[in-house]
């Protein structure tokens, strides 16, 4: 519509009534679906371009030995969302078989027979932590020290130096004492550890602890005692035996064999009027181990050659 004024024309405009928008209602139900059916990217890694499962793989593969060898020098005992960790062994050839050593904080029984190479094999496992900067423990009830050290120096271990930087603590113990110990719930050697922040300790021998008992029932009740208090503390812990559990025949229910969470047996059989040494891993819990039966070499200390010895008793 248009209006004159003077000689212009002017429009003139309707005024529109306010008209109030409604808000615009979205179907949930199908945007839910929608999203369902949208296809994720594979993530990016930096340089790798990987998917996020086979980057979560990778990680998984890493060699965890490695990663914890570090955090266990300063922080001890490590759940890495509860994952099994593995120390080294300090025996060549043995963390190849046992998906890196010995599982962190375990208890295990190193057996076999006179000579088989118990007291050595566990010595380069304290050797091992010494190195690493860890303060280790070895308790014997059969050796006397100054004999010890001689016959270990044999091997190039000087103890005498590893016990002067404190990383070293040898203890003569009679059975008694350790029975006491178990009595008392810990006494001094519980004290020792935890002040020392000890990480990995060794027991040479428990069947001379084993021996203070006649009857099987009281045997077996403080074994299990004594493992149940050495998996306290945080520590790994290597206790040597002289029963043959090797020997099916002659062997009875041992409470060491069930409680340990691992069996390394040590053979030392006569085989074409000689004798040699062998290793066989009969148990160990939380890891994926070897099942055959291995060369041991003693040599300045104890090897395991990785080529299996197939042997009939």
């Amino acid at each position: 519509m248009k209006e004159k004024r003077g000689n212009k024309k002017v429009k003139k405009v309707k005024k529109l009534k306010y008209v109030k928008k409604k808000p615009l209602k979205h179907n949930t139900k199908k945007i839910k679906l929608l999203i369902k059916h949208v296809k994720k990217k594979p993530l990016k890694h930096n340089k790798l371009k990987h998917s996020a499962k086979k980057l979560k793989k990778i990680h998984n593969q890493k060699n965890i030995s490695k990663i914890s060898d570090h955090k266990i020098k300063s922080s001890g005992k490590i759940i890495d969302n509860k994952k099994i960790v593995h120390i080294p062994s300090g025996i060549r050839g043995f963390d190849k078989l046992t998906q890196g050593g010995f599982v962190y904080g375990s208890v295990n029984a190193v057996v076999g027979e006179s000579g088989s190479g118990k007291t050595l094999f566990a010595m380069q496992f304290i050797m091992e932590g010494i190195k690493k900067g860890e303060t280790c423990l070895y308790i014997t009830f059969e050796e006397k020290k100054e004999d010890f050290y001689k016959n270990m120096m044999k091997c190039g271990w000087n103890l005498d130096e590893a016990e002067s930087s404190g990383k070293f603590i040898f203890i003569e113990y009679s059975p008694e004492k350790i029975k006491l110990m178990l009595e008392e719930g810990g006494g001094e050697i519980e004290s020792l550890i935890i002040s020392k922040k000890v990480k990995r300790l060794v027991i040479d021998s428990i069947t001379s602890f084993a021996m203070l008992f006649e009857d099987k029932i009281s045997r077996r009740g403080y074994i299990l005692s004594l493992f149940d208090t050495l998996r306290e503390w945080d520590c790994t812990v290597l206790v040597t035996s002289l029963s043959d559990l090797s020997d099916l025949k002659l062997r009875e229910s041992s409470a060491v064999e069930f409680e340990a969470d691992s069996i390394i047996l040590l053979h030392f059989p006569l085989i074409k009027n000689k004798r040699e040494r062998l290793l066989e891993i009969r148990k160990m819990r939380g890891t994926k181990h070897s099942i055959n039966m291995y060369p041991l070499k003693i040599d300045k200390g104890v090897s395991v050659l990785n080529k299996p010895r197939k042997v009939s008793f």
